[in-house]
């Protein structure tokens, strides 16, 4: 049955047989029709109705893309913070947990050579225009390094910190080896993280090169509010190790063989990727829960894993410190198709919908976009491409015009707001390779 919106309201056989033996006059005919008729068109209606749903569940079975099952979460927790039972969320570097102890005969040993000397990493928490001010500038901030015995002036600088960004690289060249698409990582929080080097120094005349820094004193200004010490970033992929469980198969092509990784070794309803990206894989895939990886390496060996862990409803009510970030796309079956096919329409509809399928639309909403030939004077300052290391992507080198995709704010001043914007502008990038994609929020 369907109302006058057009929505399927499912049909009640039992009461439609009702109404249409009512209006038979003759109570023996009734009857008869109740008993004859009325069974056989509701079994009828049954047996087509149970084989439309199990054909529905085929076909929508073949089209469904497994993306959000290797989708990427990300957060921020203090170092005291940390949980190491936690099962889902793991720290992306496993040392960042650790205290780590700067010693006078390294900064003495680098003040010397005239080299900056990395001290430890903060997270900034300012909008992204702020960040790009502060390192186009090279702002220099002073400070103190102070040991037990004394304290020694200093100036310091930020720079970005490079090496959990090279982690989201080195997944980018995992997800390829096993043949999996990429979906862009909401590295938001990532971005965030500037290390602070120390420029220059009173000389440090400590006996003991051994001798601690036990305390670092920086003035950061404008911007001391906001700095946050000693965060841990933390992504739902645990590293696992797993040797073959049983000698390889040989394939039929008597060139490679099979290696199977038994069920039970594995955490239930998780996806992995093999880390080995040297390994010639020519094959990754699950049956019955067990682990298949064809390649030619014909002995039993150590496979290095990542665990693709998933969040339940707990993981979401105040569990972290930070927000839940993540590449999750809703499924739809028309994504799933897109997905499949690598085919869209590009029209302002696509452009609404795929934004709305990730999880931002309580902080951004789609307001609409503008194309043209000149492009905001201050973009750099509020957009960047958050897949900007893909270097093997074919793309139209010819673009001549700019298209500026339009936000709107829930909150103008939130700190993340330029950073998911550019999240979804690097998804709509994609989507319109012949065009410079810019966001803009309003």
């Amino acid at each position: 049955m369907w109302n006058d919106e057009g929505v399927d309201t499912g049909l009640d056989m039992e009461e439609y047989i009702s109404k249409r033996m009512l209006e038979i006059p003759n109570l023996q005919e009734r009857e008869l029709y109740k008993e004859i008729v009325g069974s056989m068109i509701k079994k009828i209606y049954e047996y087509t109705k149970s084989s439309y749903q199990e054909l529905e569940g085929k076909v929508l079975g073949e089209c469904r893309s497994d993306r959000s099952n290797y989708a990427i979460y990300m957060t921020l927790t203090e170092q005291q913070q940390y949980d190491s039972t936690d099962k889902f969320m793991h720290p992306i570097i496993e040392d960042s947990v650790k205290e780590k102890e700067i010693l006078c005969g390294d900064v003495a040993n680098a003040l010397k050579e005239k080299v900056q000397i990395k001290l430890y990493t903060i997270f900034l928490q300012v909008r992204f225009s702020e960040i790009y001010k502060i390192l186009q500038k090279n702002r220099m901030f002073t400070g103190i390094l102070k040991t037990k015995n004394r304290e020694y002036k200093g100036t310091f600088c930020l720079r970005r910190n490079e090496e959990y960004l090279d982690k989201i690289k080195e997944l980018y060249y995992i997800y390829e080896a096993n043949y999996q698409p990429w979906t862009t990582v909401c590295e938001a929080y990532l971005m965030k993280l500037l290390d602070v080097y120390l420029c220059t120094s009173e000389e440090i005349k400590e006996n003991s090169k051994d001798t601690v820094i036990e305390e670092i004193q920086i003035d950061f200004e404008e911007y001391a509010e906001h700095v946050r010490y000693h965060m841990v970033p933390l992504w739902n992929l645990k590293k696992v190790t797993e040797k073959t469980s049983i000698y390889p198969e040989p394939c039929i092509d008597k060139t490679n063989y099979e290696h199977q990784i038994f069920a039970h070794r594995l955490e239930p309803d998780c996806e992995y990727l093999v880390m080995d990206t040297n390994a010639e894989i020519t094959n990754i895939r699950r049956r019955n829960g067990d682990l298949l990886i064809t390649c030619p390496i014909e002995k039993p060996c150590e496979w290095n894993l990542y665990c693709v862990d998933r969040p339940n409803e707990t993981h979401y009510r105040n569990r972290y410190q930070y927000a839940i970030l993540s590449n999750y796309c809703k499924e739809s079956f028309i994504a799933d198709i897109t997905e499949i096919y690598r085919r869209s329409i590009k029209t302002k509809a696509e452009m609404a919908r795929l934004i709305e399928a990730y999880p931002y639309t309580d902080l951004l909403t789609f307001a609409g976009y503008e194309l043209t030939d000149k492009a905001p004077s201050d973009w750099k300052s509020q957009n960047y491409n958050m897949d900007g290391f893909v270097e093997d992507e074919l793309r139209t080198e010819t673009r001549g015009k700019f298209l500026i995709i339009k936000f709107y704010t829930k909150d103008y001043d939130y700190y993340l707001n330029q950073d998911i914007m550019s999240f979804l502008v690097t998804q709509i990038q994609k989507v319109f390779p012949e065009y410079r994609c810019l966001g803009e929020l309003l």
